[in-house]
């Protein structure tokens, strides 16, 4: 055995791996290295849990009994960051914390083996973890203020580590993956962090630097940072590496970006991009009327990031492909940009300041991040209709998973953190702003504004849940707000629902598709089209059936119905013939943005559900579209268009030429860049296929377009797959043309995929299917997606089996959106019966496959599940020719 004993009292020395002694304010530390021996936990209390009731994750019942028993949570974190990635991360921790009685502490730790020593109260003990926890026993642990000291090596899985920098992503209960803690976000604590890095590179943490200690031998140097204010586990971060950084101030407040950008162009977007961060930080401090909550704001720019961005308090990760923009960037790029922009600096104070109790509430923080954003962004873009920007943001992503099999509630069951991942979707994230717009209208903006001060002032530096939140909001409001949050937040789906005339009056039905009879109330608006004319009419919905008068002006003929024609409905609105007509007149009539948006979506909607035939629809909408000046109306309707292609394969080829004219005469240049965009994916003609050589060649555009070196890259990738004869030297001419190092690392790693030889394919994938391969995650998913392009898709099915056995793993060594993507590029460019029976397989053979990943599968393969009843006859027969 072998003992370093440190000093006792409140100056700590630590060591690094080097052998080097450091002495940071913190507390006593003692490191012991010894052979590990087992530790029971003795069961002599009701209060205590038994070990063999100990599972793998962090269960309700060791959340509920922590959360009673431990207060006053202060982590002391020493990590030492190796240059390169073949050599470890070490770490040693430090643990304060006062418990409410005698009682054993738990500490989660998911690298079981890597604890390197554990002393608690003076005590050295050995160590031993009982599935992914440390477990103290109650003999060495006092009432009241306790000390538990470790070293260990973090697990490789949370660090993402590049060859010259790396940065620590925890969410949602990664943190113990890092170091041993108490990964529950209702535990807050206070962190003191101190980093060993190499003297050229630079650190970023929650809270300020202290200090910096240069001095150090062998190239490194020191950098002590402050003690944060109370934050979860899941929100501690670091990143460290080479880095640039640019610093701007406006009256006193000052922040940082720092990047890793090499295009000046792009580099130039810094200031717009700082201002943004300032004009939020200053919308959201008047909004709550609390100040901004923590130290600094900083944000780190990434390549290769796996989210668009994550709230680090004092360190926010960013995206660098949604940061930074190419030198003509369309609407939906700069809005796309601008909203995350303004959802994470939200999350500052809701989620950081006020944060869930379990992660079955995350949807809270998360409906709050982009009802807000979508506030703040309004005054930023004063041309856009930010009315329809909303309907078209949130309505339609909500859509795509609510409409399938995989649908699931708002707020859903959550037994064991370690399946909070699989609770993040369209559904939180989209539906839910939906839904907070209907509880706004229904209290009224003001009294949600006092009742959301209250919950912040009430909830400071803590955690709260959403029942919590309705008790607050119920003091400004005579509704009944549990009976309203139960049919939206607890229950899954969406309503159906179908309007007719009988005789002198209108019925309204909502029908629930999962058939438990359930009616969510909403109110509704419809427009009606008779001889005499159109008017408006609006519906309270409050019944499975609804019956009002018709207006006598109205009382004749009926032409159509338009419903939800305001936008702020939610469910599937069904479409007869004479509706739809009128739906597509009104389209391409109309000047009310709104409406039109509304129409493009019913009239979707009504495609996948076979009530109306995709040779008019994408008729009737590629003339609409010839005329459409209104960019958010363009993109929307120009993705129906793609998706009717993909659901309706035979559907394209008359499209194709209709396509290209509009690349080459719409009025709107902008316009003219999206169709490039989403036609260069769908080509199927030798002609086509020659024009998008001849402009990657020449590295040119279409006229009125600007292509970005993104668009470029992506062209390469598909015309190797168009032109396998010409393969190799599209990807090593493309592969010539890129400068920036990072980005040359990301083609190196997708090119393979693309190959036109099987075999080198079948390596990639097999490569895939090893978690170290699946390390940059948007890389692995877009490397996937080619794989299983729809050229190649009958040679791609044998990877469809593998891919899903894999689901778990990919979920449990992945980061949150990493499953839904993986399952999302496995299943994209199938339509075949042989794909569709591989999944149905697949279910077969595993009737106990969790349910929550089931639904995730269910939900990506809704449009293979269409595409096949469609093409092998197997839908009803609804559709009938106009």
């Amino acid at each position: 055995m072998f003992i370093f004993t440190g000093s006792l009292s409140y100056n700590k020395q630590i060591q690094s791996p080097q052998g080097r002694l450091y002495m940071i304010k913190t507390g006593s530390f003692l490191l012991v290295v010894f052979l590990s021996l087992i530790v029971a936990l003795p069961c002599t209390g009701s209060e205590e849990i038994p070990a063999s009731r100990l599972v793998p994750g962090i269960s309700r019942e060791l959340a509920r009994f922590r959360k009673k028993q431990y207060q006053d949570i202060h982590y002391e974190l020493f990590f030492s960051l190796p240059e390169t990635r073949t050599e470890p991360v070490t770490g040693q921790v430090t643990i304060r914390l006062k418990t409410a009685e005698k009682t054993p502490v738990i500490v989660d730790f998911r690298p079981d083996n890597q604890i390197l020593s554990c002393q608690a109260n003076g005590h050295i003990l050995p160590v031993k973890t009982i599935h992914e926890h440390l477990v103290i026993p109650m003999e060495y642990i006092q009432e009241g203020d306790n000390c538990i000291s470790l070293s260990f090596i973090p697990s490789d899985q949370s660090l993402n580590r590049r060859e010259d920098f790396m940065y620590t992503l925890l969410v949602p209960d990664r943190a113990r993956t890092l170091f041993p803690c108490f990964d529950q976000p209702d535990l807050k604590a206070l962190y003191t962090l101190s980093l060993e890095i190499p003297v050229n590179w630079q650190a970023i943490a929650n809270s300020p630097v202290m200090s910096t200690d240069e001095t150090v031998p062998d190239q490194r140097k020191l950098i002590c940072f402050r003690q944060t204010e109370p934050l979860s586990t899941y929100l501690f971060s670091f990143v460290a590496g080479e880095f640039q950084q640019e610093r701007y101030q406006r009256e006193g407040r000052e922040i940082a970006i720092y990047h890793r950008e090499t295009d000046l162009q792009k580099i130039a977007q810094c200031p717009e991009i700082a201002s943004e961060v300032l004009d939020a930080l200053e919308w959201l401090e008047e909004y709550t009327r609390i100040p901004y909550p923590f130290a600094k704001y900083d944000l780190i720019i990434l390549p290769g990031f796996q989210y668009g961005g994550m709230e680090h308090t004092g360190a926010t990760l960013y995206n660098d492909r949604r940061m930074f923009l190419h030198e003509s960037p369309t609407l939906n790029e700069q809005l796309s940009r601008s909203a995350l922009i303004t959802h994470e600096t939200s999350h500052m104070w809701f989620g950081d300041y006020v944060t869930m109790e379990w992660f079955d509430d995350v949807w809270t923080k998360e409906v709050f991040a982009n009802y807000f954003a979508s506030l703040i962004v309004e005054p930023l873009y004063p041309e856009v209709d930010h009315r329809l920007n909303f309907i078209l943001d949130y309505i339609p992503a909500a859509y795509a998973e609510d409409r399938t099999a995989g649908s699931n509630p708002v707020k859903q069951e959550l037994d064991n953190l370690k399946d909070a991942g699989l609770v993040y979707g369209n559904i939180i994230y989209n539906k839910s702003p939906v839904v907070m717009e209907m509880l706004v209208q229904t209290i009224g903006a003001d009294a949600f504004r006092r009742g959301i001060q209250e919950y912040l002032q009430r909830y400071a530096y803590g955690n709260a849940d959403w029942d919590g939140l309705v008790r607050i909001l119920e003091q400004y409001t005579p509704v009944d707000l549990s009976r309203w949050s139960h049919m939206w937040i607890y229950e899954k789906g969406m309503p159906e629902l179908k309007i007719k005339k009988e005789k002198n009056q209108l019925l309204i039905s909502q029908q629930d598709p999962w058939g438990r009879g359930i009616v969510w109330p909403q109110k509704l608006s419809y427009m009606l089209y008779t001889d005499q004319g159109e008017k408006e009419i609006n519906i309270d919905v409050q019944q499975a059936e609804t019956i009002i008068p018709l207006p006598d002006a109205y009382a004749g003929k009926l032409k159509g119905i338009l419903p939800n024609t305001d936008g702020r409905g939610y469910g599937f609105f069904f479409l007869n013939r004479e509706d739809a007509e009128a739906s597509m007149y009104e389209l391409q009539t109309t000047e009310d943005q709104v409406l039109k948006g509304s129409i493009l979506i019913n009239l979707y909607e009504n495609l996948l559900h076979g009530s109306i035939p995709p040779d008019w629809f994408t008729e009737q909408l590629i003339t609409y579209l010839s005329k459409e000046t209104n960019t958010l109306l363009y993109t929307a309707g120009l993705g129906y268009i793609s998706n009717c292609v993909r659901l309706y394969p035979g559907q394209y080829t008359a499209l194709e030429i209709r396509l290209w004219e509009l690349i080459c005469t719409h009025p709107v240049s902008q316009h003219r860049l999206l169709t490039f965009r989403s036609c260069m994916h769908m080509v199927q003609t030798e002609e086509s296929i020659e024009k998008l050589y001849t402009l990657w060649e020449n590295e040119n555009a279409p006229e009125g377009c600007v292509l970005s070196e993104n668009d470029f890259i992506t062209l390469s990738y598909l015309l190797s797959i168009y032109l396998p004869e010409k393969s190799d030297m599209i990807i090593q001419t493309q592969k010539g043309r890129i400068t920036n190092p990072d980005r040359q690392k990301e083609y190196a790693f997708i090119s393979p995929a693309v190959s036109p030889c099987k075999t080198r394919r079948d390596s990639v994938f097999n490569a895939l299917l090893l978690a170290e391969n699946r390390r940059i995650e948007p890389w692995a998913a877009t490397a996937l997606a080619y794989l299983n392009h729809r050229t190649w898709q009958k040679e791609a099915i044998p990877y469809i089996r593998p891919a899903l056995e894999k689901s778990e793993e990919v979920q449990r060594t992945g980061d949150i959106f990493f499953p839904t993507a993986w399952i999302r590029s496995l299943l994209s460019g199938h339509q075949s019966a042989e794909a569709y029976l591989e999944i149905e397989h697949f279910f077969r053979d595993h009737p106990d496959f969790p349910w929550m990943l089931s639904n995730k599968i269910r939900q990506q393969a809704d449009f293979l599940y269409r595409t096949n009843k469609i093409l092998h006859g197997q839908q009803e027969k609804r559709v009938r020719p106009f």
